[in-house]
């Protein structure tokens, strides 16, 4: 159409168009980006959440492996180091003996596959399998990886109790097992004995289709096997027999919190994407003029702000966002759930106040250094495992979140906090670093927590130029209780004894069971020997009265050696050794007594 001065006249609604499609094919594009963005987004998040989830279950059956290891070495060392077994094994070849000790009763009290005592040239005295107990099998043949063991072990020198026994995995006629093994060695003088030098008593659990299901029932996971070829996705933890030969490789199928995420997430997403889409050409092909055009896009705002919304309420981690001072603006059903308060109570809260674990009324500089105020900051992402949230009955569950910054230009103007309850988590960390550290019959410190708390009170002695007195329990006629009474009541004797040990020495001091029946008590900043000559006649006077075992009334007493820091060493191991030592010549006073070490 021409105008009168025949100049084309413009078609407003033409224009409208042209500009409808240029901006139909901007948002096209718009969500096709963001779709791929948030899909690569949720893949690459549910990844890592595996990726994560496989290296602890990882780190679970390694330290699972170790405290196996562990509990084999000194179940095996208990039954070696003991004078009437180097009697009834290697001397008098008593079965009955074997199998009411380390043969049958140790398999079905420890649960193990196998246990065999063999002499210094590798011959059979016995060995028992849940099949039966036999000597001089003629179809068990010592394959490298057995020979590594038990060479390992009689070249391992024998530095009083401290030394462990020797483990690690074997194959025995075709069967995979986890192996620890001790020489025999008299109990007093640690010497190998004459008649058979070179004996050594080895403890097995076979890792079989019968263990390695209970392992995997242990850790929670499932499809724990050996396998030569494993498939992809499974956590892989590769085996090495005692002469490094390979043995195989165990998988097992981990948990895939992330393929959960993905699988409720991202049809929602999908949905969401897809839903705005046709709604955005829909609203863009009937646009008849710029005001309706901006009426669309008001509409597919509030559609896609809908779509978010219901993705928000779905997700299974908890998540709420803050304006730049901390407030809190919106909150989703599962935060609320695990804060087990209603959103009207949390929105408009200060949030480092209301959820964080940290005194009300505390230091401003301790305040700002919670994530969620040093990101509105700071302007960049934030994470934390270290923090817990208050719920409304003021308990407390720790947490790990992430605070994202929405920015305006480079100003924050408020975050996206996104969080977790990692409860279960924790207890499992906690209860694996119990099991490492303490002793599972007298709940007391083991050897590993022993050492580690004698190093800071020898830290705290050397810079304060104070003194530790170190007390070596070995209790007297212990094995005629386990002998007469059984496993099971030596082990209430030992409980006994932790409690009145306890009972007997302050708070500040340290009681742990370093082996059988072996405890140390560690005194820390004493004032004199004197001092040290009181706590030990009181402990030995607390071990002369009868202890009740069921309806017997049993009398032991103890043998205490004594070192003394910094006279008799200067280490934990030292000062250890000179009281071991000092204990051995207690008892050759006639038992019942101290000794102190004498200085070098």
């Amino acid at each position: 159409m021409l105008d009168p001065k025949g100049v084309s006249a413009k078609n407003p609604h033409g224009s409208a168009v042209q500009t409808l499609g240029t901006l139909i094919k901007v948002v096209i594009a718009a969500i096709l980006v963001s779709l791929t963005l948030t899909v690569l987004m949720i893949l690459h998040v549910g990844r890592i959440q595996d990726e994560t989830a496989a290296e602890a279950s990882l780190r679970q059956f390694d330290g699972l492996l170790l405290m196996t290891s562990r509990h084999l070495a000194n179940h095996v060392r208990d039954y070696a180091y003991w004078d009437e077994a180097i009697e009834r094994v290697l001397v008098a070849r008593d079965t009955e003996w074997w199998d009411d000790n380390p043969g049958q009763y140790a398999l079905s009290t420890f649960d193990l596959s196998l246990t065999l005592a063999v002499d210094g040239s590798d011959r059979i005295y016995f060995i028992s399998t849940p099949d039966g107990t036999r000597s001089a099998p003629s179809d068990l043949t010592f394959g490298p990886s057995a020979k590594a063991l038990l060479n390992t072990e009689r070249r391992t020198p024998a530095f009083l109790p401290l030394q462990s026994a020797t483990t690690g995995l074997i194959e025995l006629n075709g069967t995979l097992y986890l192996a620890a093994a001790s020489r025999f060695l008299h109990e007093e003088d640690l010497v190998s004995p004459a008649e058979a030098p070179g004996a050594v008593m080895l403890f097995a659990l076979a890792f079989d289709d019968t263990v390695l299901p209970e392992l995997g029932d242990i850790m929670g996971v499932v499809g724990l096997v050996r396998d030569a070829t494993p498939e992809s996705g499974k956590v892989r933890m590769p085996l090495s027999l005692m002469d490094g030969t390979p043995a195989g490789i165990l998988t097992w199928t981990p948990s895939a919190p992330g393929g959960s995420m993905i699988a409720s997430v991202l049809p929602i997403a999908l949905l969401a994407f897809s839903s705005v889409a046709g709604l955005t050409l829909l609203f863009a092909f009937r646009a008849r003029s710029l005001a309706r055009r901006l009426s669309a896009d008001e509409n597919e705002r509030r559609e896609l702000a809908q779509r978010y919304e219901s993705i928000l309420e779905t997700a299974g981690d908890g998540i709420f966002g803050i304006d730049r001072d901390g407030r809190i603006l919106f909150v989703n059903a599962a935060a609320a759930t695990m804060l087990g308060l209603p959103r009207t109570e949390i929105q408009g809260q200060d949030a480092n106040r209301l959820l964080l674990c940290r005194p009300a009324a505390g230091p401003v500089d301790q305040a700002d250094e919670a994530p969620l105020l040093r990101a509105l900051r700071s302007g960049r992402a934030e994470v934390s495992d270290t923090d817990c949230f208050r719920r409304a009955d003021a308990s407390r569950f720790p947490v790990e979140y992430a605070v994202t910054p929405m920015l305006l230009g480079e100003t924050p103007t408020g975050a996206v906090v996104v969080f977790r309850d990692i409860t279960k988590r924790r207890q499992t960390e906690e209860e694996i670093l119990y099991r490492a550290n303490f002793d599972s019959v007298t709940g007391l410190p083991n050897r590993n927590l022993l050492f580690e708390r004698l190093n800071q009170e020898l830290k705290r002695a050397r810079r304060e130029a104070t003194r530790i007195g170190i007390l070596f329990i070995d209790l007297d006629d212990f094995k005629q209780v386990n002998d007469s009474l059984g496993h099971d009541a030596g082990d209430l004797l030992l409980r006994q004894v932790a409690e009145r040990l306890q009972r007997s020495v302050r708070e500040t001091d340290t009681v742990a069971r370093f082996a059988g029946d072996e405890l140390v008590v560690v005194i820390a900043q004493i004032v004199d020997r004197a001092f040290l000559e009181t706590i030990s006649e009181k402990l030995l006077q607390v071990l002369r009265e009868p202890f009740s075992i069921g309806d017997e009334n049993v009398r032991i007493g103890g043998s205490i050696g004594i070192a003394i820091f910094p006279d008799h060493g200067d280490d934990a191991q030292a000062l250890l050794n000179r009281a071991d030592l000092a204990m051995y010549q207690a008892k050759a006073a006639g038992r019942g007594t101290y000794r102190f070490a004498v200085v070098a």
